[in-house]
Formats: C-alpha cells, structure tokens, sequence
C-alpha cells in the first residue's frame, strides 16, 4: 500500500472558492438585514413621531406650566450646583497660587442672611438650648460654602428631571389611551 495514495490532497483552490461563497452569502445576508432594520427604524421612527404629534396637540395649559415650573426648579438646582462648582474652582485657583486654602464656611452666608435678627443673636450669644446651639454652629463653621450649593443642587436638578420623566410618560400614556 502507497500512503500517498491513501492520502487526499488538499485543494487551495477549493477551498478558497468555497471561502469566498461563503463570504459573499454573508455580505448578501448583512445587507438584507440592514434594508430590513432600516425600513422597520423608518416605519417605528414614523409611526412614534405621529403618536407624539398626536399626544401633543391634547396637552392642555396646566400641562405646561407644570412642564414650566418642574424645568425652572430643575435649572434653579443646576445653576446652583454650578455657583457652588465655580466656589471651588476659584478656591482650587487660589490654592494653586499661594498653596493656602481659602476657606468659605457655611456661617458666611448665615452671618449675611440672618445678621441682626434674634437668630443670629441666639447663634452668636445663647442664652438657653446650649448643645443645639453648639450643634448649629459646629454645622455652620464645618460645611463647606461649595459643598453646600453642590449637593442640594445637583440633588434637585435630578430629582426634578426624574419626575419630568415619569410625568411625561404617565401623561403621554394617559392621553393616547384616552382615545383608543
């Protein structure tokens, strides 16, 4: 027996034609799907815009001046979190300059807000409730002025944008359904 007989002979040429067949199925196929992908993207992307079109010509006035006022409490969050973002970049800034932090404690903006009130006076010389006293005033002194404007900022500009989004669709839902 002759193992070369025995042996098959490999066929480049084969396999390289079966290689190129099954490459241009899966062209063939790829381009198939993305005409179908787009034509039904059209479709939904057609269809939505008419649904939308058609929500919105139901919306009624106290739907925008809900819209308004969420929006206006949502920029009023973020313009805080953006003054308390810039406090601390000009104090980073000043740092960078003479390497001493500058501090902006909370109490400045107490000092300024309440000066001259029995408040005030309460916090500056207590006469009764001492340890909340001490309390106020360790909070006063502590928090820093930037972080006290980012938090709460960030917090509401989120919080608000989050109740934009289920209001809208609740409201959305609720008005096409209406009609169906």
């Amino acid at each position: 027996m002759n193992m070369e007989n025995q042996q098959t002979h490999f066929n480049h040429e084969d396999w390289l034609n079966h290689l190129y067949r099954y490459i241009e199925t899966a062209r063939q196929f790829g381009n198939e799907l993305f005409k179908g992908l787009k034509s039904l993207s059209r479709k939904g992307l057609l269809e939505a815009w008419n649904e939308i079109r058609f929500v919105a010509s139901k919306l009624t006035p106290q739907d925008f001046i809900v819209t308004g006022l969420l929006t206006l409490t949502g920029i009023i969050g973020g313009l805080f979190f953006l003054i308390g973002l810039s406090l601390f970049g000009y104090q980073a800034i000043l740092w960078l300059q003479d390497g001493v932090w500058t501090g902006f404690p909370l109490f400045a903006v107490f000092d300024f807000l309440f000066e001259n009130t029995a408040f005030h006076q309460w916090i500056v010389q207590p006469e009764s409730w001492l340890g909340l006293q001490k309390m106020f005033s360790w909070f006063l002194e502590s928090v820093p002025l930037s972080l006290a404007l980012m938090i709460p900022g960030l917090s509401i500009a989120f919080f608000m944008a989050g109740i934009m989004v289920v209001i809208t669709l609740f409201r959305f839902n609720q008005l096409r359904n209406r009609n169906d």
